[in-house]
């Protein structure tokens, strides 16, 4: 679902799914929290207006290192950045993805860099 219609869930189901193997209650209620937000949102999406004077547009971000302050520090995982990037044309969103880097960035810019890279295959085929 969120990868066809709801890409502002993206983020969040991401984050629980990273837990699948070995779940707490506290993922159970952001699961619950999800499908509470869905069920009172039935009637939202996306909606396409196509400008045709717009061409291929892609617009992206990354959180250099997002997990850092709030997670267990030990855990490498901690420290990966996450890639956030949405394709558009004719001002209408075709792709997005919101995922976590495989490498250790070691700086702001490396992590928007890599977040670049990623975006750009699936730009250029």
């Amino acid at each position: 679902l969120q990868q066809t219609s709801r890409p502002e869930t993206s983020m969040a189901t991401h984050q629980c799914a990273r837990f699948n193997n070995d779940p707490k209650l506290c993922h159970e209620r952001a699961v619950k929290r999800i499908c509470k937000y869905l069920l009172g949102t039935m009637n939202k999406g996306l909606i396409f207006k196509p400008d045709l004077s717009k061409g291929l547009e892609c617009y992206v971000d990354a959180d250099f290192a997002g997990g850092w302050s709030s997670g267990d520090q030990t855990n490498p995982a901690s420290v990966l950045s996450r890639t956030g990037f949405v394709i558009m044309y004719a001002g209408c969103p075709i792709f997005w993805s919101s995922k976590l880097q495989t490498e250790i960035a070691l700086s702001t810019t490396e992590a928007e860099y890599i977040a670049l890279l990623s975006a750009m295959r699936e730009v250029l085929p």
